[in-house]
């Protein structure tokens, strides 16, 4: 069984079992015509049963299902209910945390609210309060939260844990994407104007600590050092917001999974390229008025100018000594 999606067409084809991989199926397809603009989602025999069972119940579905679009703040409340960095008290870190800072600041919180030292502690704290009657169900209650509270803790450490689950989430912060105009015949001031932007995407490098724009009067070798890198800015930051696709709740089978992965992925792509462009278009806009490049190219106008006249000063000079030197030699044989 072959599900052809193209666009928001579905075609069902019953073809021969084939006993192969994804691969090789498609390899058997490549001749027809129909299949060239198309994303194929190709199920094997056992997935296609499986499914064939589910949909005699009710519970299957015929095509991979698109989810609602959400907002960043439902997607990150949904990637983690209460915010990881505020569980493990790195809210203050926050993207800047090492995977160091996340290692210890889990092992000392899953210590504090280990379920096992949480029961002994809180018990003796009910009993001293309330008295030995109403102790153990004071208890059951406190360990109910404790055992959540630890539950919360792990959940947090899992996520931040993984790089790519991380970047997902901390993609979804809010963000300044703006690029600021700039009149440089005006009494903008650039630095003020350019240095928090860059200092705000810098959190995106993929190299850390990423160059800032620096100060007035840095050498123009620094400033050729920022510019160089940000010209070829490598960013981590993803876009989970843009996928279409829920692999994780609503795939059936392992195909399909692969399928709406590689739909998202797709999506992601061309967030991306915007991205980049973004980065791109700020990078210009702050080269063609900072005023270090300005300086820098006008004294080298001026060095080239210099050397020039000096050249011309100095074959004027040569041409006017060997002239002395033929006159002399004349003189000499009259």
């Amino acid at each position: 069984e072959v599900f052809l999606m193209a666009h928001v067409q579905l075609i069902n084809l019953t073809l021969p079992l084939a006993t192969g991989d994804e691969e090789e199926v498609l390899e058997g397809l490549s001749g027809w015509d129909a299949l060239e603009e198309a994303d194929v989602l190709v199920v094997t025999a056992a997935a296609a049963e499986e499914e064939s069972e589910a949909g005699a119940t009710g519970e299957g579905a015929t095509a991979p299902k698109k989810k609602k679009k959400k907002s960043k703040a439902q997607l990150r409340d949904q990637m983690g209910k209460k915010d990881p960095y505020d569980l493990l008290e790195l809210e203050d870190l926050r993207w800047r945390a090492t995977a160091d800072d996340i290692r210890k600041s889990y092992r000392r919180l899953v210590l504090q609210h280990h379920p096992d030292k949480q029961e002994g502690r809180q018990a003796k704290e009910a009993a001293a309060e309330e008295g030995e009657e109403k102790a153990p169900r004071a208890s059951e209650g406190a360990e109910e939260e404790g055992d959540e509270m630890f539950k919360a803790i792990t959940d947090a450490f899992e996520l931040l844990s993984n790089p790519k689950k991380r970047r997902d989430f901390d993609s979804l912060d809010e963000f300044d994407d703006s690029i600021p105009s700039f009149d440089a015949t005006g009494s903008e001031d650039f630095l003020a104007t350019f240095a928090p932007v860059f200092t705000r995407n810098s959190r995106w490098s993929e190299v850390q600590p990423a160059p800032l724009l620096g100060e007035a009067d840095a050498p123009f070798e620094e400033v050729a050092v920022f510019y160089n890198f940000w010209f070829g800015f490598k960013s981590w930051r993803d876009f989970a917001d843009a996928d279409e696709y829920n692999p994780e709740e609503d795939a059936h089978f392992r195909e399909e999974k692969r399928f709406m992965e590689k739909e998202n992925e797709k999506l992601r792509k061309v967030q991306r390229k915007k991205e980049a462009r973004r980065v791109e278009k700020l990078v210009e806009r702050a080269y063609e008025n900072d005023p270090r490049v300005k300086r820098h190219a006008l004294e080298e106008k001026e060095g080239k100018a210099r050397a020039k006249a000096e050249k011309v000063a100095k074959q004027a000079a040569d041409r006017a000594g060997e002239q002395q030197r033929k006159e002399d030699e004349a003189a000499a044989v009259a």
